[in-house]
């Protein structure tokens, strides 16, 4: 039998405004099909994800309705984003553009989520994740709908531009994630949402060929079937983005603006929440460790299918199908990383978690420098699957350390870690434009990320603890003692 929780218990207020805690015969206070931790205002501790995770698969308010919005809603935008990328070669010869010039768009493509994953995260914390999610998707959608009107080099890099302001969608993806899941299973749960998201770019690169081909042979030319085959992914993020809005909610308690009347959330301001996450030394080590998985990601996914069409006898669909095994590895790999840092973290704390953080980021590396020595497709397809692995679950087991980092400011280190996925495809798209942009290039990256992996030992969280150790201070705690030491 199950029965309301009453405000004042001795767990610290249970009242939670438009959905109620019950609690069963075991004991365990619950909000749906989830169980939740009143201490940490409701976050849910546990995925009801079937035959994943739990008992049951749910798809019920608030907690489990908001991770499939913020998994599929980052989805559409990187399915939108990276649009363009497998019809890059008929684009290319269809408006005479050289390739250095497909390069640059790249760059344009990526560049533009640099400044806007700065700004969405502290947004997110003042406005609420629903509200500012959905204004991103439709500014993407939007763009979409006009990404087959380009006719030079210029117009394709500003429209490539303006479509990468979508990319910003992960911040508050994560943000989100990490205002509905305990720090439990948060690892798993960012991780989870990041990869399924992730999985848009995939999904890009395997049907924009084939949407493509298909009005190809329905009767239309070349050039009319690449400008047309826009509107299907636009219309599918537009539907996507009214749905979330009307059916979602930002937290536990329902809107963001009701959490905060009901005492579950502190109210903070856009500056408040910036210095905490701009002024943090974290946010910028794994600013830079994130740009050597994340930002590796997102130069793979721009410009993989075209080096397998370059580089191998394949068709451009085929070249598609094979690039977008990389983003595929995100139905599981991502999400392999948050919960190998969950796993860490219960028996070793966050010094666990760094650990395998650390460990992944050179796996990663050193599998790419493989990659660049092999000549036979089918062994490069090989590294290329594996390198994908690691490289999901490097930015899984850093947006399980996230959260850590400065909770008062989540959106804005969020943000910061981010933005540098997004500096680092920018710096990657450059040195491949201006470098070389075949195997040596890829040898070069991967050295690169094996250095960035010894940028760990610089982690240190306060109440968390670092590579060397676990710190069992809280951050209340050491501020109190520096005030005694004054």
């Amino acid at each position: 039998m199950s029965k309301s929780l009453n405000k004042g218990d001795e767990s610290g207020g249970y009242e939670n405004p438009n959905y109620p805690v019950l609690v069963g015969a075991d004991g365990v206070p619950r909000i749906g099909a989830c169980a939740v931790d009143p201490l940490q205002n409701f976050k849910a501790t546990e995925l009801q994800m079937w035959p994943l995770f739990g008992t049951k698969l749910s798809f019920g308010r608030p907690h489990m309705r908001a991770f499939h919005f913020q998994w599929l809603s980052f989805f559409c935008a990187f399915m939108v984003w990276f649009a363009y990328a497998p019809l890059l070669v008929v684009i290319r010869e269809d408006l005479n553009i050289a390739k250095k010039g497909i390069w640059m768009s790249n760059v344009f493509n990526v560049a533009a989520c640099v400044v806007a994953r700065f700004v969405v995260g502290p947004l997110g914390d003042v406005y609420g994740a629903v509200k500012v999610q959905t204004a991103l998707l439709v500014f993407c959608g939007v763009c979409t709908f006009f990404a087959g009107m380009v006719n030079n080099l210029a117009e394709l890099c500003l429209m490539r531009f303006l479509i990468g302001v979508g990319g910003a969608t992960f911040v508050i993806t994560q943000l989100w994630t990490s205002e509905m899941f305990a720090k439990n299973v948060v690892g798993a749960a960012n991780a989870m949402t990041g990869g399924w998201g992730n999985c848009g770019g995939g999904m890009a690169i395997m049907i924009m060929g084939y949407i493509y081909e298909g009005m190809q042979s329905s009767g239309m030319s070349s050039e009319n079937a690449w400008r047309s085959s826009f509107y299907v992914p636009a219309a599918f993020v537009l539907v996507v983005a009214l749905l979330m809005f009307f059916t979602s909610d930002e937290c536990p308690s329902g809107k963001l603006t009701e959490a905060i009347a009901a005492g579950k959330r502190e109210r903070t301001t856009v500056r408040e929440s910036t210095r905490g996450g701009f002024t943090n030394l974290n946010s910028w080590v794994l600013f830079v460790q994130y740009a050597a998985c994340f930002g590796i990601e997102l130069h793979i996914n721009n410009g993989m299918a075209m080096y397998f069409k370059d580089t191998y006898p394949v068709s451009l669909a085929t070249a598609g199908l094979i690039a977008s095994l990389f983003g595929w590895m995100n139905l599981f790999a991502r999400g392999l990383g948050g919960y190998a840092s969950d796993r860490a973290n219960a028996s070793l704390g966050m010094q666990g978690r760094i650990i395998v953080h650390t460990l992944y980021l050179l796996a990663e590396g050193f599998i790419l420098c493989i990659f660049s020595t092999v000549d036979s497709i089918a062994h490069a397809i090989i590294c290329l699957v594996l390198f994908s692995c690691c490289v999901q679950a490097a930015e899984g087991t850093t947006y399980a350390i996230v959260p850590y980092v400065a909770p008062k400011a989540l959106g804005s280190v969020a943000g910061v870690v981010g933005a540098g996925g997004n500096v680092g495809a920018v710096v990657w798209g450059l040195m491949f434009m201006f470098g070389d942009s075949g195997k040596t290039g890829y040898r070069n990256l991967g050295i690169i990320i094996m250095c960035s992996a010894l940028l760990s030992v610089f982690i240190r969280i306060k109440g968390a603890g670092s590579i060397f150790g676990n710190d069992d201070q809280t951050e209340d705690e050491a501020k109190a003692a520096k005030t005694d030491a004054i």
